[in-house]
């Protein structure tokens, strides 16, 4: 039997190892954490330093790098604060576009009012964004500068036409009519790709996938100019035949082509006859096969399957009648 002395001292034993690897777990965590922060602050300084490299000694033709205004602006730009209130901005932006509603005639409310008040605001905040970057960056005519983005050449026309529309319509007052540059908001929701490089990322790659899709849609054109020439041979100057009134000569209200022979569609007998090449064809004119152009948007309707069916009666009246063409050859 093992004597009271050697179990209190196993116990003992067991308990100071118990206490030794959680002293050890806890060392290795708080190392791990350690190595952490440093992997970040170095990662952290390895951009700081990419982003100091990439940018120019002057700017603006006046500014350098140790210029108090222009490392100010630098590090406001880079402050993730800064980012998120421009995202929040370009989000309430959004919803400020969605709850406005237009009214009629120059009308509106008093909802209307107060985001037109709040728009100055919005076109505060996306003004200053702009002059930060601009000042940090530079402008144009160096590697790096603000509108050698294309992202932020967007930014930058759509910032231009909000200051232009409001230089307008408050020396204006009624002279011009700012509407259509006032349509160009509906584009600041664009912005928030230019904050978020992974929506960057998603659209040029989407950008970059309609390239291969150019093959596609040159195949489809291809073979509606087939299907358009076939039609051309076969339809052209078959869609002009419509019924007039015996009595009067006039067209019919609702104008459909018909067969002058007799062999496909006829108009009422003793009230209307059929007549060649009085009618300009169905939809004013412009579903026909009488030229290449109009061949090819009539075939294009058809594989849109909009209104096919139409098209398809109205050339039902010509397949009839090629139909006993074909047929009276063979027989022949």
């Amino acid at each position: 039997m093992m004597s009271p002395g050697a179990t209190s001292a196993g116990s003992m034993t067991g308990a100071s190892t118990t206490g030794t690897e959680t002293k050890l777990s806890a060392g290795m965590s708080a190392w791990q954490d350690a190595i952490a922060i440093a992997k970040q602050n170095r990662q952290k300084l390895q951009r700081q330093q990419a982003n100091a490299l990439n940018r120019p000694d002057r700017v603006l033709f006046c500014l350098s790098l140790k210029n108090p205004v222009r490392r100010l602006c630098t590090s406001i730009v880079e402050w993730k604060p800064f980012e998120y209130l421009i995202l929040f901005t370009i989000f309430a932006n959004c919803v400020a576009l969605a709850v406005y509603q237009p009214y009629p005639g120059g009308d509106s409310n008093a909802v209307n009012a107060a985001l037109e008040e709040v728009e100055y605001i919005f076109l505060v905040v996306f003004t200053l964004e702009a002059m930060l970057k601009i000042t940090s960056y530079g402008f144009l005519f160096h590697h790096g500068a603000y509108l050698r983005n294309g992202w932020n050449m967007l930014d930058f026309v759509i910032v231009f036409i909000g200051l232009v529309s409001v230089c307008l319509q408050q020396t204006g007052k009624g002279k011009f009519d700012i509407k259509a540059l006032r349509a160009f908001r509906v584009l600041r929701p664009l912005r928030v790709v230019s904050n978020v490089p992974s929506l960057q990322v998603v659209l040029n790659s989407i950008l970059r996938a309609m390239v291969p899709l150019l093959h596609i849609a040159l195949l489809v054109i291809f073979v509606i100019i087939i299907y358009a020439i076939i039609g051309l041979e076969l339809f052209s100057g078959k869609l002009h035949n419509t019924c007039h009134y015996i009595d009067s000569g006039l067209m019919v209200e609702e104008p459909n082509p018909c067969s002058v022979d007799s062999k496909g569609y006829t108009c009422v007998p003793g009230e209307s006859t059929c007549k060649n090449d009085t009618w300009e064809g169905p939809n004013w004119g412009i579903t026909n096969f009488d030229n290449f152009f109009l061949a090819m948007l009539t075939v294009f309707q058809c594989v849109t399957m909009e209104g096919w069916t139409d098209v398809m009666y109205y050339v039902s009246v010509t397949l009839k009648q090629l139909k006993r063409a074909l047929t009276s050859s063979k027989r022949n």
